[in-house]
């Protein structure tokens, strides 16, 4: 028994010592292979205690290390907060890359900018759907010259105004749908992909031009004998001051004076008064060019709020300051080749034809030769066509046509021959626009046909601000003289005394 007790308890040693081996010799292992990378004990940090690695695991020894955590600590929060102002910086350059290149997209990159700028003849402020658009103009800027090239769509073009087929008078689009529908039907009818638009009125172009100090313009007898009844109606209209003027030639225009200007229509053709807006704007441009910068501040802080458009403060701001740069190259009338006919009950301009002149537009804004027109535009080119019956190309007009000079009985038929009737026909055959039209029509016509303009005691028009440069001496002289309605011109052209607000019609 005794022997066999002590072969046991000899097995039980034996086996407690090869446990013991295989508890330690992992340790080993891993202690001698991190001794030879170090020759620190084995430490891992914890809290404000440091454990070791050594012994059997149960009751690892510690020793608190305060003044080594603390500078950790600090060593850690130093390189977060640098890593969160480089975080921080490359944000922001990542900003200033955004904005430089969306600068740059509108600006300073190859390629065209392509705006609609439509003027609305609105009393009440309306700059949307239910106001005529006087004014149908795209405007395409070369980015990389900064050449402006602006196009007047005539308002009589007979052309496809919605999708559910209609043809109209191409600014009824915009009486119907505003700039949205309006933007649609010229995209659709020319081939366009317009990028942005704005609409003014005529007070916001008054307002811009007085800021600039006015433009300087050679006013013709013909357009003499009828500016003084437009300046009085654009003064009532649009509440801004002005005076009349007292002799062709040569004058220096105020803000209203130029919109009058760029308003007159009934001495010549319409295609002649969208010839004497993009004068107005030309004169404009290049008034706005020669300000300094704080004049162009304050031109964009006050035009800005009184239209409608899609370009941001950033971008006219941008261009305000960098406008050296622009300068406005051709101009012309759409369509190129054109005629004139009813159409029902309305006076319209028809294109000979619209496949051949959306050729040309391409060539004109973009300088692509031998373009060739989607399958939409020769479809509703040859729908006009069927309808019109003129379905070859025909030859190109003038964009506008002289407007100076004598109006004798030849110059006045030929007038009537090749312009479509003005706004009072636009809209014969919706009732919403005969309605909105005869506000705006009856209230020109009434000034012309009095012959009398709505004035103070001093003789100057109604209107804030508004005065008359003459003198007192040359006001008692021209009261002396003999006033006679029916004076008329060497020239044959009937004209009113100077303080009256226009001729008879």
């Amino acid at each position: 028994m005794d022997h066999e007790d002590e072969l046991d308890r000899m097995r039980a040693r034996k086996k407690r010592s090869d446990n013991g081996r295989m508890r330690e010799k992992p340790i080993q292992h891993t202690t001698e292979r991190k001794s030879r990378q170090s020759q620190e004990p084995i430490q891992a940090p914890h809290g404000d205690r440091t454990y070791y690695s050594t012994g059997d695991g149960r009751n690892p020894r510690a020793r608190y290390s305060d003044q080594q955590t603390s500078a950790n600590y600090k060593k850690k929060k130093r390189h977060h907060k640098k890593h969160k102002i480089i975080i921080r910086l490359v944000v922001i350059a990542a900003l200033l890359i955004a904005a430089i290149f969306l600068f740059k997209q509108r600006t300073h990159q190859k390629g065209y900018w392509t705006i609609a700028v439509f003027g609305v003849d609105s009393r009440d402020g309306n700059l949307d759907k239910g106001a005529l658009s006087d004014v149908e103009m795209l405007c395409n800027i070369n980015k990389e010259t900064g050449e402006i090239k602006l196009l007047s769509v005539y308002r009589d073009t007979y052309l496809k105004i919605n999708s559910k087929g209609t043809y109209h008078k191409i600014n009824e689009a915009y009486f119907k749908g505003g700039h949205k529908q309006a933007m649609e039907a010229l995209n659709e009818n020319l081939d366009l992909s317009i990028d942005d638009y704005a609409t003014f009125n005529w007070k916001s172009v008054a307002d811009a031009i007085n800021i600039l100090g006015g433009i300087d313009l050679e006013i013709t007898d013909s357009e003499f004998a009828y500016i003084n009844g437009f300046i009085t109606e654009t003064v009532n209209s649009t509440g801004v001051g002005s005076h009349q003027l007292k002799h062709a030639g040569m004058n220096h225009l105020d803000g209203v004076q130029a919109v009058a200007y760029a308003r007159l229509r009934l001495m010549d053709t319409d295609f002649n008064r969208t010839e004497r807006q993009r004068k107005v704007v030309n004169l404009a441009m290049e008034k706005a060019k020669n300000a300094d910068f704080a004049t162009r501040k304050t031109l964009v802080a006050t035009v800005f709020p009184q239209i409608s458009t899609s370009v941001g403060m950033n971008d006219i701001l941008a261009i305000a300051k960098g406008i050296s740069k622009y300068h406005i190259g051709e101009t012309a009338g759409f369509p190129f080749s054109r005629t004139t006919m009813k159409i029902g009950k309305m006076d319209c301009v028809i294109a000979s034809t619209l496949e051949s002149n959306v050729v040309q537009l391409h060539q004109f804004l973009y300088g692509q030769e031998n373009y060739t027109p989607s399958s939409t535009v020769k479809k509703i080119s040859a729908a006009i066509s069927k309808e019109t019956g003129i379905s070859e190309p025909g030859k190109n007009a003038p964009s506008g046509g002289s407007s100076s000079g004598k109006k004798g009985k030849k110059q006045k038929d030929a007038a009537v021959e090749t312009a479509p009737a003005q706004t009072e026909a636009v809209v014969e055959t919706t009732e919403e626009t005969k309605e909105t039209v005869k506000e705006t029509t009856v209230s020109e016509t009434k000034e012309q046909e009095n012959g009398k303009a709505p004035t103070n005691e001093d003789g100057s028009l109604i209107g804030p601000g508004a005065k008359v440069p003459d003198t007192k001496e040359e006001t008692t002289n021209e009261a002396k003289e003999p006033v006679s309605s029916d004076k008329t011109s060497d020239e044959g052209v009937t004209t009113e005394p100077e303080t009256s607000a226009g001729p008879g019609i």
